[in-house]
């Protein structure tokens, strides 16, 4: 388990376009002591955050509002930003290129998101 230290005044882009998800993602991530960047629902002021923000961190819901988050992926990967999808398919439905990258599979419990957070965090620099 990664230190919760990892996670404090770090920030973390959060992609989330379900209002009662983004609450229990803002919740945990204050918890840890990390800054919420966002939360975003749209693609192009998700996009726009990931090319521009500083940021440590991402959580990306795949489904948002216009689409999907893989254009986004794409920023962060390109940038070197850890990040973990959020989604309620399985591995299949990710798109190739993003098999490999962590994922969170829905419903899932603040628990397991804090561990993905800290373990994208553990591994960023900072």
């Amino acid at each position: 388990m990664v230190d919760r230290q990892s996670a404090k005044d770090r920030r973390v882009l959060v992609v989330e376009d379900e209002l009662l998800i983004v609450l229990v993602i803002e919740d945990t991530l204050t918890d840890l002591g990390a800054e919420v960047v966002g939360p975003v629902a749209h693609l192009d002021a998700a996009l726009r955050l990931a090319a521009e923000a500083s940021i440590d961190a991402a959580i990306l819901d795949v489904n948002i509002r216009e689409g999907n988050s893989y254009a986004v992926a794409d920023v962060l990967a390109e940038r070197g930003i850890p990040f973990v999808f959020c989604s309620g398919y399985s591995d299949w439905a990710l798109e190739e290129r993003h098999r490999d990258r962590p994922r969170l599979n829905k419903p899932y419990t603040s628990k397991e998101l804090e561990e993905q957070v800290l373990e994208l965090l553990g591994g960023a620099s900072g």
